[in-house]
C-alpha cells in the first residue's frame, strides 16, 4: 500500500515536471533570455556581468530542470520489484523518449 502512494505521488509529480518542461520549450528564445535576465539580476545590479551570467543561468536551469525529471522517474521505478540495473535502464529510456519529443 505504501508503494502504491509513493507511486502515485511520483506520477503527479513527473507530470507537472513535464508540464513544466513543455512550458518552457514553447517559449521564445526572448522570453527566456528576460527570465533569465531577471533571475541574474537578483545577484547584481550591473548590467555587463548580467550579460555574461546570464547564459550561464540559463545553462544551470536547462541542467537542473533534466537532473530534477531523471530523480524523479529514477524514484519511481525505485519503487518496483526489479534490479538496479533495469531500472536504471527503464528510467534513463523514459527521460530520453519524454525530453526528445518536447
Amino acid at each position: 500500500m505504501k508503494k502504491i502512494v509513493i507511486r502515485i505521488i511520483l506520477i503527479i509529480l513527473i507530470l507537472f515536471w513535464m508540464y513544466v518542461v513543455f512550458t518552457f520549450s514553447a517559449s521564445n528564445g526572448d522570453s527566456s533570455s528576460s527570465l533569465s535576465k531577471r533571475v541574474a539580476s537578483f545577484f547584481t545590479n550591473n548590467e555587463d556581468i548580467i550579460e555574461i551570467i546570464e547564459p550561464i543561468i540559463r545553462k544551470i536551469a536547462h541542467l537542473s530542470e533534466y537532473a530534477l525529471g531523471g530523480f524523479l522517474i529514477f524514484g519511481f521505478f525505485l519503487t518496483f520489484n526489479i534490479s538496479l540495473k533495469k531500472k536504471i535502464i527503464c528510467s534513463g529510456l523514459w527521460r530520453d523518449i519524454i525530453c526528445n519529443y518536447r
